[in-house]
């Protein structure tokens, strides 16, 4: 824990990430995040844990006492997010599961090529492709291709989840609060070339 502690640490300031809390203020503050969001019925709470499938391979979705109004986007980018975070349960290849993060966050569209799909790592590249179709779904469901906007919403996501895992045992909270400083930094340069291999 100690060793992955200094490689998120030195991840961190080569990249010069931001820290995400101070810089999701800063941006509230000066209004910097203002959309014209597209509101829907979302389940609210859409994650692994809530899907069920049946021995006939017919999906389910359970737990809708979060059900209303919200973001159009807000039920992929919980699947998305809950893909990304799930990978930490289990013994992941660290290089390649962090340059699979900075792919999926370097699209300008929502829709990931499919280049993007490879990895050297089977589990990884079973992430990419699931992260893709979760993707072409929001944006057949919702019309919308920005990722600009998908990228705020993982990164509220993120920095939720880092956020809750401190409370918990804050040697958790590291890899979440990478990935939310990873969105700061491509949002940051989003008008200049951020390429998955920095």
């Amino acid at each position: 824990s100690a060793v992955l502690d200094e490689e998120l640490s030195a991840i961190s300031k080569n990249m010069r990430l931001p820290n995400p809390i101070e810089w999701l203020n800063n941006k509230i503050q000066k209004n910097e995040m203002i959309f014209d969001t597209k509101i829907a019925v979302t389940h609210g709470d859409l994650h692994g844990d809530n899907l069920m499938v049946d021995d006939r391979k017919n999906v389910w979705v359970i737990d809708f006492e979060r059900c209303g109004k919200g973001h159009a986007l807000q039920d992929f980018i919980e699947l998305e997010a809950d893909v990304i975070n799930r990978l930490l349960g289990h013994p992941v290849n660290f290089p390649a599961y962090l340059k699979m993060c900075k792919t999926v966050f370097q699209t300008t569209e929502i829709n990931l090529e499919e280049a993007d799909l490879v990895s050297e790592d089977v589990e990884i590249e079973k992430a990419l492709k699931t992260i893709s179709i979760i993707r072409d779904l929001a944006t057949q469901c919702t019309g919308m291709n920005d990722a600009r906007e998908y990228l705020y919403g993982l990164l509220y996501n993120m920095t939720f989840r880092a956020q809750l895992l401190h409370k918990i045992d804050k040697s958790k909270s590291g890899y979440p609060l990478l990935l939310a400083g990873l969105i700061c930094h491509r949002l940051d340069h989003w008008d200049q070339t951020w390429s998955s291999t920095e």
